[in-house]
């Protein structure tokens, strides 16, 4: 299947950001990054604001059957954070409590959506959401919590000789 076809959740991802107003109030900046351990933009940005919401720009794929046609699963991972006054347990429970109620709209906008992206040939799963709550020195001063969303779509996996050099 060719990558140009595949639903573009960054940029989905991003304009929800933005079109939220908990994130707009809380300055939350939507940003990329390739996974917990490269946290690029955010570390780029993180004299400039203090809120994120930074997706993976790294897949974990699989292809799998259903009803007789072939799907490629391309599972994302949204990380939901805020810094924090490191010297208030206060503070720490109020950003953690504004991500994890990011989190459920963001969810909550997931279940609208979902129904309008299958026109596009894009299944979200929406049934099945796994999120982790990160501890409160998560990157010195930052707290939160990631979240994994899975994305089906058709692939095209029938068998074309014109691709193979043996006959």
């Amino acid at each position: 299947m060719n990558p140009k076809t595949l639903f573009d959740f960054h940029s989905y991802l991003y304009a929800l950001t933005e079109k939220n107003k908990l994130a707009r109030q809380h300055g939350f900046l939507p940003c990329s990054c390739s996974g917990i351990g490269y946290l690029e933009d955010l570390l780029t940005n993180n004299r400039s604001h203090s809120a994120f919401v930074c997706l993976s720009d790294t897949t974990e794929d699989s292809t799998t059957r259903k009803g007789g046609g072939w799907f490629k699963r391309r599972v994302f991972t949204v990380f939901i954070l805020c810094r924090y006054n490191t010297r208030s347990q206060q503070d720490y429970r109020d950003k953690l409590g504004v991500c994890r109620e990011l989190f459920r709209q963001l969810h909550s906008r997931f279940l609208i959506d979902e129904h309008d992206l299958q026109s596009d040939l894009a299944f979200l799963n929406v049934q099945d959401i796994r999120s982790r709550e990160l501890g409160g020195q998560f990157l010195n001063g930052c707290t939160g919590l990631y979240f994994m969303l899975a994305i089906d779509e058709p692939i095209d996996l029938q068998f074309n000789k014109e691709e193979w050099l043996i006959t």
